[in-house]
């Protein structure tokens, strides 16, 4: 008897375990939210197009022998004299000469380190800025990417942390290191199997070693020439055989224009003397620019020429390149467009949730994107605010429920 009252007590105690717990399954099931975290969010909206560079230019020629090594990067302002490579027997006297020249700023970096043996703390303050300067113009350069530019950056970056390392007392000079370097130095010059034979300028202007085969036929104030078909053309063969001898150009300014078919509704009313904004490629970098010449074309484009005073690698050693025009740059927090409610005052804004309870939050979209909107970031605690749970699904939301 005692036993089968123990069993009914289980078995009806097992049920309402069971009931309880389907119970809140079946409840939380109806009432499950899901959430996003509200983020800072950036987006440009451009348009795309492909451009020709517009340049004046001179080929420097060389009829010499050898392996030749560039001796400055494309874009550097040279004299009539200036010694823009040289020729050297074999490859392997290149490699061990631009390891001469690293090894040399090394030691160099070292012996200006050491300069701040026997001072004090003083100018501590002003070495950490250097630091903290050079090591943000290396990551710079890299996503802009400007590779030729991280080891010189790289290299200020080196010689403060030296002189950090020496104005803290940590090191009393690099004798020892610069002895091992300058006998490196020495191996190296040993290994060298003859003289050199330079290539000069032969005139000024900022040098570009890369020759296309469009030098001379495309220039910074051709306007009359251009046609949808001419610069169709180059972007479809945006380099050909070059002349024999062409070691490198001369581009005559440092400002850059650029030739474009775009379609005119999309320019939204942007013409000739507009200023724009615009980059190049995937680089992050915003260039200022003028629409110089707007010229119809049929069938409801235009070439558009714009024009730049900032110098940068890409508009010297390419003769084409991918741009965007910036039409507008919103900022902002991101968050899906299935957040979006209107309240009981018809407010737009969000659900968020805290601990257990959900809040309404009012938000001002800037930007309508197919899944999702761009809000501003405001002061008043009645707005959305950066990193908020953001309620993207669920039932019955309402500003104070309890979840």
């Amino acid at each position: 008897m005692k036993s089968a009252w123990t069993r009914a007590v289980l078995f009806i105690v097992s049920a309402f375990v069971i009931i309880i717990a389907v119970g809140q399954i079946f409840f939380s099931t109806g009432s499950t939210l899901k959430t996003e975290t509200a983020f800072s969010y950036d987006f440009d909206e451009e348009i795309p197009f492909t451009g020709v560079f517009m340049r004046d230019e001179t080929i420097v020629y060389d009829d010499g022998t050898g392996y030749l090594s560039y001796e400055h990067d494309d874009g550097i302002k040279v004299g009539k004299s200036t010694v823009i490579a040289k020729r050297y027997k074999n490859s392997e006297d290149i490699a061990r000469s631009r390891e001469i020249e690293q090894i040399k700023k090394q030691i160099e970096m070292l012996e200006s380190a050491e300069k701040l043996i026997g001072t004090d703390n003083s100018q501590l303050e002003a070495i950490s800025a250097q630091i903290n300067e050079s090591h943000a113009s290396v990551i710079d350069s890299i996503l802009n990417g400007n590779y030729s530019d991280v080891s010189k950056y790289g290299n200020d970056l080196l010689c403060a942390m030296c002189k950090r390392e020496i104005t803290l007392k940590e090191s009393n000079g690099y004798e020892e290191k610069k002895n091992a370097l300058r006998q490196r130095v020495s191996e190296l010059e040993s290994l060298v199997s003859g003289s050199t034979h330079d290539v000069i300028a032969g005139g000024t202007g900022y040098f570009v070693s890369g020759i296309d085969g469009y030098e001379g036929e495309i220039g910074y104030s051709d306007f009359d020439s251009l046609t949808e078909e001419r610069i169709n053309g180059i972007i479809e063969t945006p380099s050909k055989q070059p002349e024999q001898n062409a070691v490198g150009k001369l581009v005559s300014d440092y400002r850059w224009r650029a030739a474009a078919v775009i379609e005119e509704q999309k320019m939204f009313g942007i013409g000739e003397d507009s200023e724009v904004v615009v980059r190049i490629g995937s680089g992050s970098r915003l260039l200022n620019a003028t629409v110089v010449s707007e010229k119809e074309c049929g069938d409801g484009k235009a070439i558009y020429v714009f024009e730049c005073d900032d110098l940068i690698p890409e508009t010297m050693s390419s003769r084409t390149a991918s741009f965007k025009l910036v039409l507008k740059s919103y900022g902002g927090l991101r968050i899906s467009n299935s957040a979006l409610h209107n309240n009981d005052k018809n407010e737009l804004g969000v659900y968020i949730k805290r601990e257990n309870k959900l809040y309404f939050k009012k938000v001002n979209v800037v930007y309508w994107g197919e899944d999702y909107v761009i809000c501003t970031q405001e002061t008043d605690s009645d707005y959305l605010k950066l990193y908020d749970s953001v309620v993207t699904e669920g039932k019955d939301l309402y500003d104070g429920k309890i979840v």
